[in-house]
C-alpha cells in the first residue's frame, strides 16, 4: 500500500468530527515547530513555560528557561523592549514588539507578545533572509483598488481569491460562508487547474465546529505552514501554582487539532492560511487558502499583508453586501408601489390578486418557488408548491395562530403533513392579509438539497478508505453528511424579506379596509336612495296604472258605442289604442317585480329543483302538447339552497323563452345540471339561436332582438329580470348560441370566480 494512503487510513480511523464541538483546541500545551514560545508572569517577570525548542531560538534548554527571570533570558534586549511592552495593547491578539538579534543567536527574530489568561505569552520565529517581497505593498494596494471597484458580492468574492492566491501562492484559495447553524458552503474558488473543484459545496457544521469558529474569529490570519509538523510541547515550572495549561486562543504558534490535520491530510493539503471574514463583530464566514504541493511557510511580511487584507475584505465585504440589501429592499420597495397601484383601481381587490399579473409580482417579492394567495378557501397557485388541498389545510392550521406573519425553513417539524411536499415546500412565508378572515399569501422553498448549485460532479467516487465511518473526512463526503442535516429544511427566509411581506400585507389590508369602509357608505346611502325610489315607484306606478285603466275603458267604451260610425282606419287606431294601455300595463308590472326583487330580503332554503321544475312547466302544458314539444330532463336535478320562488321564476323565464323562441317543426327543450363547485344549471333549445354579437345584450332591460310582433311578442325583461335574482343569488348567468342552431342558457345559484362562458 502507499504509505501517503496509509497514513490517511490510520488518521481517518482516529478522527472522530462528532466530539469536535467538545475540543478544548485553545489548550493544546503545544505548539508547531516553526517558532518558540514563551510564558512570563506579568509581576515577577518569571518564565512559566517554555516550548521544549526553545534551544534552537535562545541557546537554552527550556529547563535553563523556565524559572528564570524574562531579562536573564533575553539579556539587554529585555529592557529596551519592557517600555514597549507597556505601551502596546496586549489583549487583542499578537503585536510586533521586536525585530531584532538576542543574546546567543546568529540570526534576526520577529518578537511577538500578547496577553492571556494572565500571562505576557511570547512568541519567536525567526526572521526570513530573503525579507518582504519588494512589490508586495504595490500588489496589495493595487488589489484593494481593484476590489473597491467590483460590483456586487458574487464578483468581489471572486477577485478577491484570485488575487490572494497571486501573492501567497497558494494552490487553493476559497471564499466560505456560514450560516446560522454553523454549516456553511463555498461561494467562490481559485484553483490550480488540476485539482478538483469545491465551489457550490455545502458542509456540516461538524468539519468547522463551534471552537474552531471561536478561534478563528479572535485573529485575523492562522497560518499552518506543515500539516505535516511535529507539535513542539510546552514545558512548564512544576513549583509555581499558575503553571497550569496556557490559552493559546490568541497565539500563532498554537498547535491545531489532530481532528483538522487528519481532515487536511485527506483532503491531500499540505500547508494552510486562514483568514476570517466578520460583519459587525460576528463571523460571517473565511477566507481559506490551501496549499497541495508541498509545506508552505509565509514570511511575517507576507502574512501581514494578509492580515491588513482581511481587515479591509471584512469592511469592503460589508458595504458590499448592505449594498445588495440596499439593492433588494429597493427593488421591493418599487413591486410594492406598482402592485399597490394596480390593487387600488380595482373594485375587487381579491380577485384582482389572482389577476396572473398581480401573482407573477407577489411571486418576485422574495426569492421562493412557488407562491399561493388563498381566499375564503380558494386557492390561486403559480409555481412549484403543494395541492390546492394540502395549501387549504395549511391555511386552516395558520389561522388559528395569533401573529399575522409566519415563517419557517422547517415546516415538517412544525406541521407533520408537510412532510408530504417537503420537497417542493420545506420553508413557509406566510402572511395574512384580512384579519378576521382566512386571507393568506404563501411564499414556498423547496428543501434545500433541491437548490444546490454543483460547480463539479456530485456523484464522483471519493477513495480514502473502506474503513468505517472515515469517508466523510473528504469534502464530496462532507457534503453528503451536510445533505443529511438539511432534510426536509429550505434556505431561511432573510429579514429583509419577513419585513417586506408585512409591510405589503398591511398596504393590502389598508386598501381591503378603505374599500370595505366606502362599500359600507355607499351600502347605507343606496339603501336610503332604494326606499326613497321604492316609494316613489309604488306611487308612480300607481297613478300610471290609473291613467292607463282610465284610457283603456276609455277606449273600450268608445268601441263598443261608436265601433259602427268609425271607418276601417278609426277602428285600427282604436285597436292599437288598447293594445299600447296592456302592454304599458305590462311594462309597468314588470319594474314592480323587478324593484321588489331588488329591495327584498333574500331568504333561502333547500329546496328540490325537480319540484320547482315541475311547478314552472305547470302553466306552458297546453303550449307543450299542441306544438308537440319535447321536454328532456335527468333523472334528478338534485337540491339547492336558493330563494324558492325566484328560482321557479327563473326557470319559467327561460322555458318561455325556448317555447316562444323556436320555429322548428320538430322542438325540444333540454333541462339539466353539470356537475361542479357550484353545479351548473341549464335550459337548452334547438330554436332559432342568438348571434353572438347579442349574447349580452339579451340581457338588458326592454331589449328586444326581434320586431315586436314577431314570436308572440314581449315586454324585454324576461331575462333582464331573471339576470337580477341569479346575481342576488351571487351566481351569473350567460348563453351560448349559435344562429338556428338553438341556445344554451347557464346559471350558477352561488359564486364561482373560475366559471367562464
Amino acid at each position: 500500500m502507499d504509505p501517503a494512503k496509509a497514513d490517511d487510513i490510520v488518521t481517518a480511523r482516529n478522527v472522530d468530527l462528532s466530539t469536535c464541538d467538545r475540543e478544548l483546541v485553545q489548550f493544546p500545551d503545544a505548539i508547531q515547530p516553526h517558532g518558540a514560545m514563551l510564558t512570563v508572569d506579568d509581576q515577577s517577570n518569571l518564565i512559566l513555560h517554555a516550548s521544549a525548542n526553545c534551544a534552537d531560538f535562545l541557546g537554552k534548554p527550556p529547563d535553563a528557561v523556565v524559572g528564570s527571570t524574562i531579562a536573564a533570558v533575553l539579556g539587554p534586549s529585555w529592557r529596551n523592549l519592557t517600555e514597549t511592552l507597556h505601551r502596546m495593547p496586549l489583549d487583542s491578539g499578537p503585536v510586533t514588539i521586536a525585530r531584532e538579534s538576542f543574546v546567543g543567536t546568529e540570526r534576526g527574530f520577529n518578537l511577538f507578545a500578547h496577553r492571556c489568561g494572565g500571562l505576557i505569552i511570547l512568541e519567536l520565529e525567526k526572521s526570513s533572509a530573503a525579507g518582504a517581497a519588494p512589490n508586495l505593498y504595490s500588489q496589495v494596494r493595487a488589489d484593494l483598488a481593484r476590489l473597491q471597484d467590483v460590483k456586487g458580492l458574487k464578483d468581489f468574492f471572486d477577485v478577491a481569491v484570485e488575487r490572494i492566491r497571486a501573492f501567497t501562492g497558494y494552490d487553493r484559495v476559497m471564499a466560505y460562508r456560514f450560516d446560522e447553524d454553523g454549516s456553511g458552503h463555498v461561494v467562490a474558488e481559485a484553483r490550480r487547474d488540476d485539482l478538483e473543484p469545491y465551489l457550490g459545496l455545502h458542509y456540516p457544521a461538524s468539519d468547522i465546529p463551534a471552537p474552531a469558529r471561536r478561534l478563528f474569529s479572535l485573529s485575523w490570519v492562522r497560518h499552518l505552514p506543515d500539516v505535516d509538523y511535529t507539535p513542539v510541547p510546552m514545558i512548564a515550572a512544576t513549583n509555581r501554582p499558575a503553571s497550569g495549561p496556557v490559552d493559546m486562543s490568541f497565539a500563532s504558534l498554537r498547535s491545531v487539532s489532530v481532528m483538522y490535520t487528519g481532515y487536511l491530510k485527506n483532503m491531500g493539503v499540505r500547508s494552510t492560511l486562514v483568514m476570517p471574514l466578520v460583519k459587525e463583530g460576528k463571523l460571517w464566514g473565511l477566507i481559506s487558502a490551501m496549499h497541495h504541493a508541498a509545506p508552505r511557510h509565509l514570511t511575517h511580511e507576507t502574512r501581514m499583508a494578509a492580515e491588513f487584507l482581511a481587515h479591509t475584505l471584512s469592511l469592503l465585504m460589508s458595504a458590499k453586501e448592505d449594498a445588495e440589501l440596499f439593492g433588494r429592499i429597493k427593488a421591493m420597495k418599487a413591486t410594492s408601489e406598482r402592485l399597490i397601484q394596480a390593487l387600488a383601481v380595482e373594485a375587487n381587490v381579491v380577485k384582482a390578486l389572482r389577476a396572473p399579473d398581480t401573482l407573477q409580482l407577489l411571486a418576485t417579492r422574495v426569492e421562493a418557488g412557488g407562491l399561493a394567495l388563498v381566499s375564503d378557501h380558494d386557492v390561486t397557485s403559480t409555481g412549484k408548491t403543494p395541492s390546492h388541498d394540502q395549501v387549504r389545510d395549511l391555511v386552516r392550521w395558520l389561522a388559528d395562530r395569533a401573529s399575522p406573519l409566519f415563517t419557517t425553513d422547517r415546516l415538517s417539524s412544525l406541521y407533520e403533513p408537510g412532510q408530504a411536499f417537503a420537497r417542493d415546500a420545506s420553508g413557509v412565508l406566510a402572511v395574512r392579509i384580512s384579519p378576521k378572515l382566512p386571507e393568506f399569501v404563501l411564499w414556498f422553498r423547496p428543501e434545500q438539497v433541491e437548490t444546490v448549485a454543483w460547480a463539479g460532479d456530485p456523484h464522483k467516487p471519493v477513495e480514502v478508505s473502506e474503513s468505517d465511518g472515515m469517508l466523510r473526512l473528504r469534502p464530496r463526503n462532507s457534503f453528503a453528511l451536510w445533505k443529511e442535516s438539511v432534510r426536509n429544511r429550505s434556505i431561511p427566509w432573510r429579514e429583509d424579506e419577513k419585513e417586506a411581506v408585512v409591510r405589503l400585507a398591511a398596504a393590502i389590508g389598508d386598501i381591503i379596509a378603505e374599500r370595505a369602509t366606502r362599500v359600507e357608505r355607499i351600502s347605507r346611502e343606496l339603501g336610503a336612495s332604494r326606499s326613497e325610489l321604492g316609494r316613489y315607484a309604488d306611487t308612480a306606478s300607481h297613478e300610471l296604472k290609473e291613467h292607463l285603466r282610465g284610457i283603456h275603458h276609455l277606449t273600450t267604451a268608445l268601441r263598443r258605442r261608436q265601433g259602427d260610425v268609425l271607418d276601417e282606419e278609426g277602428q285600427q287606431q282604436v285597436a292599437t289604442i288598447l293594445k299600447l294601455t296592456q302592454r304599458m300595463d305590462s311594462l309597468v308590472d314588470a319594474l314592480l317585480e323587478q324593484a321588489e326583487i331588488g329591495r327584498s330580503e333574500l331568504s333561502l332554503q333547500t329546496v328540490d329543483l325537480d319540484a320547482i321544475v315541475d311547478a314552472a312547466l305547470l302553466p306552458f302544458a297546453r303550449q307543450l302538447a299542441e306544438h308537440n314539444i319535447e321536454v328532456r330532463r335527468p333523472a334528478s336535478l338534485g337540491s339547492a339552497t336558493c330563494n324558492r320562488e325566484w328560482v321557479s321564476e327563473v326557470f319559467a323565464n327561460l322555458i318561455a323563452n325556448a317555447i316562444k323562441y323556436n320555429d322548428k317543426p320538430a322542438r325540444w327543450i333540454e333541462i339539466g345540471v353539470e356537475q361542479g363547485h357550484p353545479a351548473r344549471y341549464y335550459v337548452r333549445d334547438n330554436g332559432i339561436g342568438i348571434a353572438e354579437t347579442d349574447q349580452q345584450l339579451v340581457f338588458q332591460m326592454f331589449h328586444r332582438l326581434n320586431e315586436p310582433e314577431q314570436y308572440g311578442g314581449g315586454a324585454g325583461v324576461g331575462l333582464a329580470m331573471t339576470r337580477k335574482i341569479i346575481e342576488r343569488h351571487g351566481g351569473r348567468i350567460w348563453v351560448q348560441s349559435r344562429p338556428g342552431d338553438g341556445s344554451t342558457f347557464y346559471f350558477t345559484l352561488s359564486p364561482d370566480d373560475d366559471i367562464r362562458p
